[in-house]
This record gives C-alpha cells, structure tokens and sequence, in this order.
C-alpha cells in the first residue's frame, strides 16, 4: 500500500510538471500589461489611458506588444530565469494624448531593451533591467 501511495504521488508530481511546465513556458502562455515600472521602491504607474503588453511566441521566440502608442516587437531568449531581448522595433507614430505617452513608452523601451532576468508567479511577471529598474506585469489573458 505504502508502495503505491509513493508511486502514485510520483505520478502526480510528474503529471503536474508537465502540465505546469517550466517557467518560461508559463511567460510564454499569457498576455501582460504592464501595470509599473523603475527603481525597486519607487515605481511608476502607467498613464491612465494608455496600455502596454507583451505576449512572447515560443514558437517564433519573439515579443511583442503595444507600448502605448506603438506597436513593438524584439527577438527573445530564456536561459532559466535569465532574460535576453535583442532585434527591437516598433512602429513610429505619434500620440498626443494622454499627455507623456510618447516618453512613457519610450522609457518602456529603454528598459525592454537592458532586461536581465524575470520572476514569475501565478499573476504576476517582474522583468528586472541591468541598472535595477524593473517592470512589473499582471496577466491579461491566457
């Protein structure tokens, strides 16, 4: 009995591996909006009005997203909790309002472009950048 109690929590433990995957595949399953960013302990809020994302495809091992005016997208690389972004771009239009959404997006870029590694949990991604800065993420969809 004890034998198959063993076995059987094995089993399960696997099964949920594999269902859970690893954490980059967790990345890789959602949408996120980015609902701050910068120092640590002094972080922004993004403008009301204005919504920035970012959905990574495994697949083609690309990111992209709006960032709050702009659409962007970069190559990505996942070497355990280890993050790389290389090849970025985005579209180049120009939004008015709300007012700061140009620098809002373009201090969001800037940190796109320096992250370092990611922490995620069940609801949240935190990307922290090379100078410390960090963004933090809530899911929007699955």
């Amino acid at each position: 009995m004890k034998k198959l109690i063993i076995s059987l929590f094995m089993v399960c433990t696997v099964l949920t591996i594999v269902a859970c995957g690893a954490p980059g595949s967790t990345l890789e399953r959602n949408k996120w909006s980015l609902i701050s960013y910068g120092d640590q302990n002094n972080h922004e809020q993004v403008l009301d009005g204005t919504e920035i994302t970012a959905t990574f495809d495994k697949g083609k091992g690309e990111v992209s997203g709006s960032g709050g005016c702009n659409t962007y997208f970069a190559s990505y690389e996942i070497n355990g909790k280890n993050l790389s972004i290389s090849n970025l771009a985005w579209t180049e239009m120009a939004c008015l309002l709300p007012a700061g959404v140009m620098e809002q997006e373009q201090e969001f870029l800037s940190l796109l472009a320096d992250v370092e590694s990611f922490k995620i949990d069940d609801t949240s991604l935190i990307i922290t950048c090379s100078n410390g800065r960090q963004l933090y993420f809530k899911i929007v969809s699955q």
